[in-house]
């Protein structure tokens, strides 16, 4: 007869232990097989999309003049095309239109002064010389009065304004001479009682006659005057007076461009008279920043398609710098187009867009050390070491990559593996 066994609850809690303890076992040396060697995989050919978005600096090879003006009449149209020697603008300075005017009624009230003493002398006959110059000045004055003309044609309007003020001048001259030449031959009659009279009225004459001669020095010297272009290209009028700071594209760095995102405005210099002149119409640069711990990165050298919100034409760049910083990674994607749809603006929304293909590792396998990307990559000697990357372009799950270093060889088949602390951080 054979003998039965019936468990006991002993030995079933026994039974339970020693499985959970065999588990434990397991799963410790998984874990401590992945601690030491990390997670492994092979590096494979993929085709991704990637997008990348993010604001970007504008950057043109421009020049800004800046003009001390209280009054401008500007002869373009923004944006418009000059050449070089082409006047862009007539600038009036500042109390423009009350010395003119100031101008202009004294010269009328030492005219009549003077007038008056001819008529006297000569009973009442105008000299035909002074005849002919008020033809002039009244021509002059009819073709100034209207204040459309300045608007009209200022460049034409600051010409006839030194012609008027030359006349004057003229005209007074010629009645001074004749009054000189009247008053001296009056000095020689010592019979005339009213020798003395002419001379003092003279000499008032030729005072007035000099204070307004300075005055018209002083205004011609800082009179209307016209602005000719220095460069062939587009004109604009608007400046944020970041023209100089991105004269130089290799002297960009992470600091300026953050800088320039978080103050974009552009406006009109109410104050003084400001210009630019684009010089390059058919490439400009966008320059922008992306983090330094992150795999939407682009390439260097490689030209991917883009798009700039707002303008419905799409374009394409070349990176042709990528300089990583802890701050962030700064690149500048060189772009040749038209840019004039860019002209008035310094920063923009863009999203770049490629079609990647190469090698590709999960964006856990990537590492970063002052935003440069690294992975660990299995040498000859059986070791993991780290390989600095280019990342050309990633879709948020997986990253398309290739060695930073040109004696480098990365391979389909080459072991990699997820960096240990990146596993500390998940476990």
């Amino acid at each position: 007869m054979e003998r039965s066994f019936r468990a006991s609850k002993r030995f079933y809690l026994l039974l339970g232990a020693s499985g959970v303890l065999l588990i434990a076992f397991v799963v410790g040396a998984i874990w401590l097989m992945r601690k030491v060697t990390g997670n492994v995989r092979k590096l494979e050919q993929m085709t991704l999309y990637t997008e990348v978005e993010s604001e970007a600096v504008v950057v043109r090879s421009e020049r800004l003049f800046t003009e001390s003006a209280s009054e401008s009449r500007i002869l373009f149209s923004e944006g418009a095309t000059v050449s070089e020697g082409d006047a862009i603008a007539v600038l009036f300075p500042y109390s423009y239109e009350s010395t003119l005017n100031t101008i202009c009624t004294r010269e009328a009230t030492l005219y009549m002064t003077m007038l008056n003493v001819i008529k006297t002398a000569t009973g009442g006959t105008v000299p035909s010389e002074i005849t002919q110059y008020n033809e002039r000045i009244g021509s002059i004055s009819k073709q100034m009065r209207g204040a459309s003309n300045r608007e009209r044609d200022p460049v034409n309007y600051a010409k006839l304004e030194a012609q008027l003020t030359a006349v004057l001048a003229q005209r007074r001259a010629v009645m001074l001479d004749w009054l000189d030449l009247h008053t001296r031959k009056t000095a020689e009659d010592a019979s005339n009682p009213s020798k003395n009279v002419e001379q003092s009225a003279l000499d008032d004459v030729n005072r007035e006659a000099a204070e307004i001669d300075a005055l018209r020095s002083n205004f011609e010297q800082n009179s209307a005057r016209t602005v000719t272009s220095e460069y062939n290209g587009y004109v604009s009028f608007y400046s944020d007076a970041n023209e100089d700071n991105l004269r130089d594209v290799s002297q960009l760095t992470v600091p300026l461009i953050k800088r320039i995102l978080n103050a974009p405005s552009i406006s009109m210099d109410n104050e003084n008279f400001s210009y630019r002149i684009v010089t390059d119409r058919t490439s400009f640069y966008l320059a922008f920043v992306q983090s330094g711990k992150s795999a939407d990165r682009l390439m260097p050298g490689l030209t991917y398609s883009f798009t700039v919100k707002g303008i419905r034409q799409a374009y394409q760049g070349r990176i042709i710098t990528e300089r990583d910083t802890a701050s962030g990674v700064l690149y500048v994607m060189q772009v040749n187009a038209d840019v004039r749809p860019l002209l008035t603006t310094r920063v923009v929304e863009i999203s770049v867009q490629n079609n990647a293909t190469g090698l590709y590792v999960p964006v856990d396998y990537l590492q970063y050390t002052d935003g440069v990307p690294y992975i660990y990559a299995k040498s000859t000697d059986g070791t993991f070491q780290k390989v600095a990357v280019y990342v050309a372009g990633s879709d948020g799950e997986n990253a398309i990559i290739s060695a930073r270093d040109s004696h480098i060889t990365l391979f389909a088949g080459l072991k990699v593996r997820i960096p240990v602390e990146e596993e500390e951080k998940k476990s």
